[in-house]
């Protein structure tokens, strides 16, 4: 008789805590196999969109690859219908008659373990793993617990000796929306599977801006007051670029409106009288930014945006703020106006904007990863300062993509 370990869950997507937790019960129980098992139409997760079920498992796929005593079994996710627990475990049991299973689950889920289907059939046919040994819910302890569903149901449960991960799927699908990065948090080939193939980074739009049609006709006018011609019809055009990109990549419209708008509402005096009025209001800057400070109306626009415009949404200010040098792990919004102040209509000079607007529209982090490699380049051409944030932002970014930075971007700081 073999003994099996079930890994179930959507798996949308796998991270580093489903390998965990397997790894721990395989050595602790001395398991032959684990199988994770994806759901199919999981009756308890009908409140969101659930990726697409060959997706699903051949991120599963790539992320046990590694592990000969691992495998993903398709054995919900060809089942039609809601897939209940208690009906696979039942299936399992008589086309597998001579296999011993352990289904493992995390300590939320022995909590909630009576509100499943059957959980009596759960319990009769599987020997429950539990990890988050010093978890507690309602004042009764892992051990009460435990003791409790042994005596009502003849449960076999056990504990694995290890905690919970600090991080669920959920989680990681809101992180890549917002333009989070989560490599941190997935297995390597899944994190480049996500990253191929585009995925979770829709998320529902804002169609309802925050800021009403007669406030954004008032920044308009205030804008156009102190800012010249051209740098006003720039911004009009970062701001429309951002909508477009914000349509596109579900990210609020409002926001994108407003941080593409009074994204240069800072750039209206020559960089010293910028750089002295940093200091009078007590701005933060840096001593490569008082050398080299063409990048400041950054700094002075995000203040601008606050105490004068009274615009107080830190995504907002943080968008106004890293738009002249990135930096790494931006939001979404933020590399929403980066990209929109490179390919705004009205530019024409950068060699490369044909690609760069097409490409925008396609991979937002391949066309961010290409604007800070380009960025430097030139810079460094014309033997000109490079922001160290633009330095650090175009390593992170080239980090992600699997690549080794070139020898040269880490002298970059001292061009």
């Amino acid at each position: 008789m073999s003994k099996i370990g079930i890994m179930g869950g959507t798996f949308d997507p796998i991270h580093n805590g489903h390998l965990r937790l397997a790894r721990q019960a395989y050595y602790e129980y001395r398991l032959d196999f684990v199988w994770f098992m994806p759901s199919g139409h999981p009756p308890h997760k009908k409140d969101h969109q659930i990726t697409d079920s060959a997706v699903r498992c051949q991120m599963v796929e790539a992320a046990i690859a590694g592990y000969p005593y691992f495998c993903c079994s398709d054995f919900e996710v060809k089942r039609s219908g809601d897939t209940y627990t208690a009906q696979t475990l039942q299936l399992l049991r008589q086309e597998y008659p001579n296999e011993e299973f352990y289904f493992i689950i995390g300590a939320d889920s022995l909590y909630e373990i009576e509100n499943w289907y059957h959980p009596e059939k759960v319990m009769e046919q599987a020997i429950l793993l539990v990890a988050g040994r010093h978890y507690q819910k309602s004042h009764k302890s892992m051990t009460e617990q435990i003791a409790y569903l042994k005596e009502k149901y003849g449960a076999a449960i056990y504990l694995l000796h290890c905690d919970i991960y600090d991080v669920a799927s959920a989680q990681i699908r809101s992180m890549i929306s917002e333009g989070i990065s989560v490599q941190a948090y997935v297995p390597d080939p899944v994190f480049r599977y996500i990253r191929e193939h585009h995925l979770y980074q829709y998320r529902e739009v804002s169609m309802n801006s925050s800021y009403s049609a007669d406030q954004i006709a008032l920044y308009r006018k205030r804008l156009k007051s102190k800012l010249a011609p051209m740098r006003y019809e720039h911004s009009l055009s970062v701001s429309y670029t951002s909508m477009c990109l914000a349509m596109r990549y579900g990210c609020d419209i409002g926001k994108a409106e407003i941080a593409g708008l009074l994204h240069d509402c800072g750039k209206r005096f020559s960089d010293d009288v910028v750089l002295k009025k940093c200091l009078q209001h007590k701005i933060s800057v840096t001593e490569e930014q008082r050398r080299a400070p063409a990048v400041l109306h950054a700094n002075y626009g995000a203040w601008l945006a606050e105490h004068k415009y009274e615009i107080h949404d830190p995504e907002i200010l943080n968008a106004i703020l890293y738009h002249t040098t990135g930096r790494p792990e931006m939001s979404m919004l933020e590399k929403i106006v980066y990209i929109a102040d490179y390919i705004e209509p009205r530019r024409y000079k950068a060699p490369n904007l044909p690609e760069m607007r097409r490409l925008a529209f396609c991979d937002l982090d391949e066309a961010l990863y290409q604007i800070l490699k380009g960025t430097l380049d030139y810079l460094k051409q014309k033997n000109a300062s490079a922001d160290p944030m633009t330095c650090q932002a175009y390593e992170y970014y080239a980090a992600l993509r699997g690549e080794i930075p070139p020898k040269e971007a880490a002298s970059r700081k001292d061009v």
